[in-house]
């Protein structure tokens, strides 16, 4: 009797009989070959599961991470130091002294003992008109006073950003910290306060 094929084994048969009329045996295969079909098949079954469970959609940058056309119509320099702001990673006393770069914490403007974004943006007496200018914006574009923003929040709220810019553009915040004192040289007294970035030397000539 011939033998019959089983079904759902997924395997060469020989298309011809012996001369007894029995069926011959599927075609041997190499470890190698069987190893590479086990995987293939887990995959594609790995594949299906996955495709049925998982909804399709695309991934979309959050809003408070978006690209803002504002921003990308201004100056280079204006935008970098937008977007450091933006994300914390600034030049701030704060963050420097957090990287190493810088033995203090304090504010190079006014003294105060913490330099972040919040202080600068708010209190910092350094730039008082120009903070209030700044909220004074906030306020008509969103009805909203400083007491009621955070910092993340303003630099994400789009209404917003024109005003930010502009007390970007008016003031040095995020590019300077502040003077620093200078050490005094030997014989003198005292020490000079200098702006950080300033190329002059303390006491020597402009």
């Amino acid at each position: 009797m011939a033998a019959e094929e089983p079904e759902g084994w997924d395997v060469e048969w020989l298309g011809h009989t012996d001369r007894y009329g029995r069926r011959g045996m599927p075609l041997p295969g190499s470890i190698a070959n069987i190893r590479r079909g086990v995987a293939e098949r887990k995959w594609a079954e790995a594949r299906s599961w996955s495709e049925r469970r998982i909804k399709r959609r695309k991934q979309k940058m959050r809003g408070k991470m978006r690209q803002q056309a504002v921003v990308a119509r201004a100056p280079k320099r204006l935008a970098e130091r937008f977007h450091q702001l933006r994300t914390g990673h600034c030049r701030t006393e704060q963050y420097l002294e957090w990287t190493k770069n810088s033995d203090t914490a304090a504010c190079g403007w006014c003294q105060y003992k913490t330099q972040t974004r919040e202080h600068l943006l708010k209190h910092c007496k350094k730039w008082k008109m120009q903070q209030k200018t700044l909220w004074a914006e906030v306020r008509k574009a969103t009805g909203r006073g400083k007491d009621r923003f955070t910092v993340p929040d303003l630099m994400a709220d789009e209404r917003c950003t024109r005003a930010v810019l502009g007390f970007l553009r008016t003031t040095k915040v995020g590019s300077r910290v502040g003077p620093r004192a200078v050490p005094p040289k030997p014989g003198e007294e005292g020490g000079v306060a200098r702006e950080e970035g300033d190329e002059t030397e303390a006491g020597g000539r402009a």
